[in-house]
């Protein structure tokens, strides 16, 4: 059973990739520097760079679907993956406390 702090600290890459998503979209309107703001996302997404290398998402002509395209592999693809790695961190650090109190 998950507790609050582990519920956060879970969710805590997707409000990040979420948070992105928002800055890279309306950046322009905030008046942002838009080249620091994508150089976050990317930063965000380097360890989900060998999706962007392997070609498998072809151009699609569609400008909306090809964004679309760009924010889960740049941003979100590696936002579950951070969720599901702390998920076992969690859930390895969890067994290994019961397994000491025993």
């Amino acid at each position: 059973m998950l507790t609050w702090p582990r519920r956060i600290l879970l969710a805590l890459p997707l409000v990040a990739a979420g948070v992105l998503t928002f800055l890279i979209s309306f950046g322009d309107r905030l008046h942002l520097r838009s080249e620091q703001v994508v150089g976050y996302g990317f930063l965000f997404g380097i360890p989900g760079a060998w999706l962007l290398d392997r070609g498998w998402f072809e151009h699609v002509h569609s400008r909306f679907v090809q964004s679309l395209i760009d924010y889960a592999v740049i941003l979100w693809i590696p936002a579950i993956l951070y969720s599901a790695c702390l998920w076992l961190l969690l859930q390895f650090l969890g067994v290994r406390t019961r397994r000491s109190r025993v």
